[in-house]
């Protein structure tokens, strides 16, 4: 299981991730199975028409529930194997809050779910994904 240091974890998540950076993402919660973000409706976030992108919508969902996973990770490493995002509504007003949280750790899958809502606290956007925790990381010769 991995340290739930949010101050850690947004410091490794700029520093290796610079598309969280771009958009302005930060964690600000972590605990056992869940994790909290948010990040703001600057220029970076947004599509044509000053709405949210859905791309940047599916980019955050994917990293905190990520996140979430990671804090039951007991492996070396993770990947997202599947993200289905239904997106519900337009989001036009920010900051925005994403959160995460595992439904289920199995043996090498780990499933779970999460939402994003804008600053008024309408939800935006659903979530359900798989991760596969990895005994070696990523990268590492097979």
């Amino acid at each position: 299981m991995y340290p739930l240091d949010v101050e850690k974890a947004n410091s490794v998540i700029w520093e290796s991730e610079p598309l969280m950076a771009f958009i302005g993402y930060r964690i600000t919660e972590m605990s056992q199975g869940r994790a909290c973000a948010e990040f703001g409706h600057g220029r970076n976030v947004q599509r044509l028409g000053g709405v949210l992108h859905g791309g940047v919508i599916a980019a955050v969902l994917d990293e905190t529930l990520g996140m979430a996973v990671l804090t039951v990770n007991d492996g070396t490493d993770q990947v997202t194997v599947e993200l289905k995002v239904n997106f519900l509504e337009v989001g036009r007003e920010g900051p925005y809050r994403v959160c995460g949280q595992v439904v289920r750790r199995g043996g090498r899958l780990v499933a779970a779910e999460g939402e994003v809502r804008d600053a008024s606290g309408r939800l935006i956007a659903k979530a359900l994904g798989t991760w596969y925790i990895l005994r070696r990381e990523v990268g590492a010769g097979r």
